[in-house]
């Protein structure tokens, strides 16, 4: 939804995380397919983060020295691990850093391209989305490999926040709200406090969370049955009333 009010006639969304990659293609605004990594992270942003870390290089300024490359090296990158030997070998054999700063984006890229988009239809107008769009080393590479130009919007790291609204705002404009549990706004300034506490309830001694708002809990969770399972503001009452009948 966000993507269409950014360019409405997209075809390709890119959506890289810190956790997680996603490939949605669209046909007349229409979602026609969809795909998301597998539990590797290779080819999200966790795996660029690690590997700045490693280089000392605050990820902020990563695709600002990928642009400096001139002749970006190859680095292996179907997996973190192979990556970290291989920039390692690139290093001792006397690569320059941009160049192998450069050579982590392309390997991001192959692995997304090879791992989400692999027998997927990409075509232009294609939009890139996710913190990971921040990083201009990463629309680069994608640009070079796609051979498309890249549209990455300004709220690019807050998409799916910005889709919810508009759809909820659609909603609202059309009556279809006919009550709403929206707090206000005012709800940021509020006083809420975490705690936890050890549940007796069976062998497991599960950690649960809760969350309070003026010594009532609202939410709690943690453990590995229902038993507190609970959310909503009921207060606390509410709360020890439905772990004590289950």
């Amino acid at each position: 939804m966000a993507a269409l009010t950014q360019v409405g006639d997209v075809r390709t969304v890119i959506e890289i995380g810190g956790q997680d990659s996603k490939l949605i293609i669209l046909q007349d605004g229409v979602v026609v397919d969809f795909a998301m990594n597998t539990v590797c992270a290779a080819g999200t942003g966790s795996f660029l983060d690690h590997q700045a870390s490693r280089l000392g290089v605050p990820i902020e300024e990563f695709g600002d020295y990928a642009l400096e490359s001139q002749s970006p090296v190859r680095i292996a990158g179907r997996c973190s691990v192979f990556a970290e030997s291989d920039m390692v070998h690139k290093q001792q054999l006397g690569h320059g850093f941009p160049d192998i700063v450069a050579g982590l984006c392309e390997a991001l890229v192959r692995n997304y391209l090879n791992n989400v988009g692999k027998g997927k239809d990409i075509r232009s107008p294609v939009l890139f989305q996710g913190g990971v769009a921040a990083n201009a080393g990463i629309k680069r590479a994608f640009e070079l490999t796609l051979d498309l130009p890249i549209h990455v919007p300004q709220h690019h790291d807050v998409m799916g926040a910005v889709g919810a609204a508009l759809l909820a705002r659609d909603e609202a404009r059309r009556g279809s709200f006919s009550a709403t549990s929206f707090r206000g706004f005012e709800i940021a300034t509020h006083d809420y406090r975490t705690g936890s506490f050890e549940c007796d309830g069976c062998a497991n001694n599960c950690e649960i969370a809760d969350i309070t708002l003026g010594g009532q809990v609202v939410a709690r969770w943690g453990g590995r049955c229902d038993r507190w399972e609970r959310s909503g503001g009921g207060g606390s009452d509410s709360l020890e009333r439905t772990a004590s009948s289950d």
